[in-house]
């Protein structure tokens, strides 16, 4: 049995959504340490982005405020749009490379669908899970790189979230 299926973040999850998981990271397992590391820089806004996003709709006393998840919600809509991570320096073009943007736009594919379908929205949770998984090493530093060049004021309580919940849990 492969390691990752021991994780914390996949403790109650059925074999179905195990299976896409090890499908997605096939296809995440072929990419080159520079790819792995531009997709780590989209994950981390994305990793944000909803985190931010889930706590304003829900009203959560930690939410940091319409005008912050604004700005993060515009950030991450304009990465995936311009293909362009402009807090990433000399990689702030990587996202242009073909195999990224098939995965890049297969998880926005199958998060808008998934708004009316729970079976895509389980397969776009599943892809999640499994960059998640994929870029273990490159999220930390990423997330960091992330937070230090976009300039968002972000509270170290939504970024100790962030870390705990889509880096630490998918530790196995």
């Amino acid at each position: 049995m492969e390691r990752w299926r021991s994780c914390p973040a996949l403790a109650e999850k059925d074999e179905a959504f195990l299976t896409a998981v090890a499908d997605y990271l096939a296809q995440l397992d072929a990419l080159s340490e520079q790819q792995r590391r531009c997709l780590a820089l989209f994950k981390a806004a994305e990793l944000v982005n909803a985190l931010i996003q889930i706590k304003e709709r829900r009203e959560a006393e930690d939410r940091v405020g319409p005008e912050l998840a604004q700005r993060s919600f515009a950030l991450v809509r304009a990465v995936i749009r311009n293909r362009s991570l402009p807090y990433a320096g000399s990689e702030s073009d990587c996202l242009r490379d073909p195999q990224l943007t098939a995965v890049i736009d297969e998880g926005c594919r199958l998060f808008h669908l998934g708004k009316t379908n729970q079976e895509l929205y389980q397969q776009a949770l599943a892809l999640s899970a499994a960059q998640c998984l994929a870029l273990q090493d490159e999220l930390g530093p990423a997330l960091d790189q992330y937070l230090q060049g976009t300039g968002l004021a972000v509270p170290e309580t939504l970024v100790a979230a962030v870390r705990a919940s889509f880096i630490d849990a998918y530790r196995s």
